[in-house]
């Protein structure tokens, strides 16, 4: 057992992307709740390290600085921290892992609680939790489970919420926005079918469309203007920030399964989120207000009337 009551400085480590991140969240929020003396220092990877002036939870975020060899990462992280004395850390990746299980013996904690198996560096951890694929558990519960394994539900109070940035007004009538960047292939609607419907959409609602893209996909983002029959707009944001005012000057959200998805759902925005081949009971955006469809394979397999339902429901 973790004596609680004695806890003063907790590290949890989770890498990865914006979504990861993002689902990291209520076990930061968890811990304060449970060890409200405690401070919570959450280490993620500067890559996104764009998202730390919006997160809310944490009493310190620290950007893990990107090294080549990655056990001269830890080490030099090691190195830095160590004088903090945690009295517990806290991988909130829920598969067992060789760097972040060494990441949290090499500051010195004295309580170190994971997921392990039996490899060798699962020995690093003091406070083990075995590691099962059967449960079907949402990554952010499954964190919260490392100290609170009796919590059964996810409650919406320990749900992400993001700072708001500058809010701006896009167009006269409610907009909708959608991207065209996406990296996960059966998350994303084909040109041509996004448009259809929501041209389809636009005969019994008046809203406007806002098109974001990275720069590589502006041409995928005029093509799909110029098949849309109401007004819209591109929007090639310079900058993280920028997108992100461009995220919440939305009024609703229509995009596949990735970190836009997350985004949106820290915003508590109005969301139609389209899952393909990835599995909603675990990497759901945590909002009451998105609706999330999803297939084994591919987005283009859910039927047209569903997604046109869902929209209407949005708007």
């Amino acid at each position: 057992m973790i004596p609680y009551d004695s806890i003063r400085n907790i590290a949890i480590f989770r890498r990865n992307g914006l979504g990861d991140v993002l689902c990291s969240i209520p076990l930061a929020l968890r811990c304060k709740e449970m060890m409200p003396k405690a401070k919570v220092h959450l280490f993620i990877e500067q890559g996104v390290s764009c998202l730390i002036p919006y997160l809310q939870g944490p009493d310190k975020i620290i950007p893990i600085p990107p090294n080549k060899n990655k056990y001269f990462e830890i080490a030099h992280l090691a190195w830095n921290y160590r004088k903090t004395s945690f009295d517990l850390a806290l991988s909130a990746k829920t598969t067992p892992m060789k760097l972040m299980n060494g990441s949290l013996f090499a500051i010195g904690a004295k309580y170190r609680a994971a997921y392990v198996d039996q490899s060798w560096h699962s020995k690093l951890v003091n406070r083990p939790r075995p590691f099962s694929q059967q449960k079907t558990v949402h990554q952010a519960l499954r964190s919260i489970h490392l100290i609170d394994p009796e919590m059964e539900t996810l409650p919406p109070r320990l749900y992400p919420t993001l700072k708001p940035p500058t809010k701006k007004k896009l167009f006269p009538q409610k907009t909708l926005l959608l991207s065209v960047s996406n990296n996960r292939v059966g998350s994303t609607l084909p040109i041509d079918r996004t448009a259809a419907i929501l041209n389809t959409l636009a005969t019994k609602h008046s809203f406007a469309v806002a098109v974001s893209g990275m720069p590589k996909d502006l041409s995928k983002a005029w093509e799909l203007a110029s098949l849309l029959s109401m007004q819209k707009g591109i929007f090639s944001t310079e900058s993280f920030d920028d997108f992100m005012s461009l995220l919440y000057s939305a009024d609703a959200i229509f995009v596949g399964d990735g970190g836009i998805a997350h985004l949106s759902a820290g915003f508590q925005k109005p969301s139609v989120l389209l899952f393909g081949g990835t599995k909603v009971w675990e990497w759901g955006p945590l909002s009451e207000k998105a609706i999330v469809l999803s297939t084994p394979h591919h987005v283009a397999d859910i039927p047209q009337a569903e997604i046109l339902n869902a929209l209407e429901t949005i708007l």
